[in-house]
């Protein structure tokens, strides 16, 4: 999704170097700020921001990181692994989309589903990554729980760490999307009896969504505080909705920026594979 959360924010915080050693675990708190569209080729965009918790483990059995999220260590290998992924996006209040105007409000979606990582070769200084994720998207009110269809993602990513005296690293991602019909509809589909003269009946099909390039940096300032900013562009020519009046750009961007502090990590230190 143009306006995903996770994605911005955790792709930069895995970016930066690591030592051999790093502590069991640590918790910490964060928070962003991102201008992206409304959804998928809207013509409009909002700013939205969002403090966030965080918890690293690093165990010996099972690990939840900032840069796999959670994962089972027995099913790794030296280049391949299968973790958790997920993902969330913002709500759109459909009285400030003028396309919307008159539609229900979309909800805030979360994502979660499995995901295999194949490490690529080394590139440029730097190390090149592809991953294939399937996630369940789940629209989430203060009183609902709505299951919205499903995604399908490829992607390949790049990053690398730059030698400086504070770590800081780089992000590179490529990812088209396919959604199925539920999806399209929540974003896409408009009923018969909410079609105006400028904003005609639609019925929505599955298939494919888009596809997103994403750019980032984060910086560490001290060896507690990271900072992070990105950019993002979506591309949604020949996606399977162009013909929606809800679908108003081909090419979209978005922007975000945050920082990350850790408040208490473990004097346990664990040797970094």
């Amino acid at each position: 999704m143009p306006n995903r959360l996770l994605i911005a924010a955790l792709c930069c915080l895995a970016t930066t170097a690591h030592a051999e050693e790093e502590p069991l675990w640590e918790f910490g708190v964060g928070a962003f700020g991102l201008y992206a569209p409304d959804y998928p080729a809207s013509g409009e965009s909002s700013f939205n921001g969002l403090p966030f918790p965080y918890v690293i483990y690093r165990g010996d059995f099972f690990r939840l990181d900032d840069e796999d999220g959670a994962r089972i260590v027995p099913l790794e290998t030296a280049r391949f692994r299968f973790d958790i992924s997920a993902d969330a996006a913002f709500g759109v209040n459909s009285d400030d989309n003028d396309a919307r105007e008159g539609l229900e409000d979309l909800d805030p979606l979360v994502q979660i589903g499995p995901q295999v990582v194949v490490e690529g070769p080394r590139f440029a200084g730097g190390q090149l990554e592809f991953a294939l994720a399937a996630r369940a998207v789940y629209s989430v009110d203060f009183d609902d729980i709505e299951y919205q269809g499903a995604v399908l993602e490829p992607r390949i990513r790049y990053e690398r760490e730059l030698g400086t005296e504070r770590e800081i690293g780089l992000f590179a991602s490529v990812q088209p999307i396919w959604a199925t019909e539920e999806l399209h509809d929540y974003f896409y589909e408009v009923d018969a009896p909410f079609a105006t003269p400028s904003r005609p009946a639609f019925d929505a099909g599955g298939g494919y969504l888009g596809a997103e390039v994403s750019l980032g940096v984060s910086a560490e300032i001290t060896d507690r505080l990271q900072l992070f900013a990105g950019t993002g562009l979506g591309f949604y020519e020949g996606a399977e909705n162009e013909d929606s009046p809800l679908f108003e750009e081909d090419v979209t961007a978005a922007a975000f920026l945050g920082f990350a502090y850790t408040l208490r990590r473990s004097e346990r230190m664990v040797r970094r594979d």
